[in-house]
């Protein structure tokens, strides 16, 4: 351990770890969104991409470390020592008396590529989820040009052709201007608004992807398997919902904080109760 790769390997995991353990936590929390997950990521994504071009520097902390701890990092020219390789082994030996140069080539650079191909890769459908519904985000219709929102919603409309009609872009455009002035930052929120202030008609297919979106499963840790339901969702929605039904489950779901303290057998049974045939002898 009193050597200096060891120190630089170390100091190298912590720049790799440390932009991570914010995104660790925020995907573990109930309340966080799919477009704040992909876009904090993204940010740790890129903090570690800067940190494959500032290797230099990492050596420098290192060396720092090294001169604080007494820990010699002068390169000796020893005897190299080689395990016994086993049956079935891959890697081989993995000692770390090596130069600097080869530990760049051979530790640093394998290491730093595989945390950026492992988060990009198992996070893929997250991104592709929050890119497709992006559009939707009341600062991002406030934001974006007539354009850049026709763009959007007519390939949104391509995916959702037998759920979402042509008239979504006539809406989204009509709704730029209507929510200038609101506060509102999530889907969910502008769904609510929507839908509380009688809107839901005149902004129908509006609605209706809201719905689509916050149909979606609610942890984000499982988001990234979303993308593949999100067919059978639309399927699910044509063939067996109607747009009332599909209004009353969709507030049911926002106010799911509100729906877990119903006492449904309850509810049942006043509803039996009132609906129950009388026979009069």
């Amino acid at each position: 351990m009193q050597s200096f790769e060891f120190v630089l390997l170390i100091i190298i995991w912590e720049n790799v770890l440390k932009p991570l353990s914010v995104v660790s936590k925020m995907l573990q929390c109930s309340q966080t969104s799919i477009h704040q997950a992909s876009e904090f990521l993204q940010i740790s994504i890129n903090s570690i991409k800067n940190m494959r071009h500032n290797y230099k520097e990492l050596v420098e902390s290192a060396k720092n470390m090294c001169l604080k701890w007494g820990i010699q990092f002068q390169n000796e020219n020893k005897r190299k020592i080689y395990s016994k390789k086993l049956f079935g082994e891959v890697d081989g030996d993995r000692r770390l008396d090596i130069t600097e140069e080869k530990f760049y080539v051979s530790v640093f650079l394998p290491l730093v590529d595989t945390a950026l191909f492992q988060l990009e890769d198992r996070f893929k459908g997250l991104k592709i989820v929050s890119n497709t519904f992006n559009f939707l985000l009341p600062p991002n219709i406030i934001k974006l040009n007539e354009a850049e929102i026709v763009k959007s919603c007519y390939d949104f409309i391509q995916f959702y052709k037998t759920d979402v009609t042509s008239d979504l872009t006539s809406q989204v455009l009509s709704l730029k201007e209507f929510i200038k002035n609101t506060d509102m930052k999530t889907i969910k929120e502008l769904c609510l608004y929507l839908i509380e202030n009688g809107l839901s008609s005149l902004y129908s297919e509006v609605v209706t992807s809201c719905i689509i979106f916050l149909s979606l499963p609610v942890t984000v840790a499982t988001a990234e398997r979303s993308f593949s339901k999100l067919k059978l969702i639309k399927n699910y929605i044509r063939n067996s919902i109607s747009q009332d039904q599909l209004t009353n489950i969709s507030i049911f779901n926002i106010e799911r904080a509100r729906t877990e303290e119903l006492d449904v057998e309850k509810l049942i049974l006043d509803c039996q109760s009132k609906k129950q045939k009388k026979k009069i002898f």
